[in-house]
């Protein structure tokens, strides 16, 4: 072959970069709608909040994205112009970012916090959030914290213990006495707990 004629390989991969480069802009854009998709769906900006169907759009415009880079980094590659460990990394980054965008993964890595915190803070280390949790489910009135405050009556601090007595009579109306047993048999008679 002569050197002055075309190689018809060489033409076809210029070509086809050519078609690659073109998508280069859309990339961009495809990544930067991902990030607000991603970002604005987990929770309020500037006091707005989108529906929550709108948690499955980031991912899908990622995959868009990841499609159209992967075949952008492949054909960059194929020529010779990219090296094809890194292309591969990238790619492969790519899809692991992807995956970690699903709402089902984000549900796994950040559940949603449980509306009531005060049944978790009864169990803390720290003797002075007990007692303040204790005192503040006397306070609420409400049946289903029965059994954490008969739980509190066994508390080595002797404070989350005497809270955890105001705040049973405060719930049921009557005193059973200071003795967990008591109170346990008085709350299965009312149907509070099995």
């Amino acid at each position: 072959m002569s050197e002055g004629a075309a190689d018809p390989h060489r033409l076809r991969v210029r070509s086809g970069l050519g078609f690659v480069q073109f998508l280069r802009p859309a990339l961009y854009v495809l990544l930067v709608l991902s990030a607000l998709f991603t970002f604005w769906s987990g929770g309020a900006v500037a006091g707005r909040s989108l529906p929550r169907w709108t948690q499955s759009v980031a991912p899908t415009i990622f995959a868009v994205f990841l499609a159209i880079f992967a075949f952008y980094r492949f054909a960059l590659m194929r020529a010779k112009k990219y090296p094809a460990a890194i292309g591969l990394f990238q790619v492969g980054l790519g899809a692991l970012i992807w995956v970690l965008l699903l709402p089902s993964t984000r549900q796994k890595i950040a559940p949603p916090s449980a509306a009531d915190e005060v049944p978790v803070l009864m169990g803390s280390p720290d003797a002075r959030v007990r007692a303040l949790a204790v005192e503040v489910a006397g306070y609420r009135r409400d049946s289903r914290y029965v059994s954490d405050l008969i739980g509190r009556l066994d508390d080595a601090d002797a404070a989350v213990r005497a809270k955890a007595h105001v705040a049973l009579v405060r719930l049921t109306g009557t005193d059973a006495g200071l003795e967990p047993e008591a109170w346990r048999a008085l709350a299965r008679q009312r149907g509070w707990t099995r």
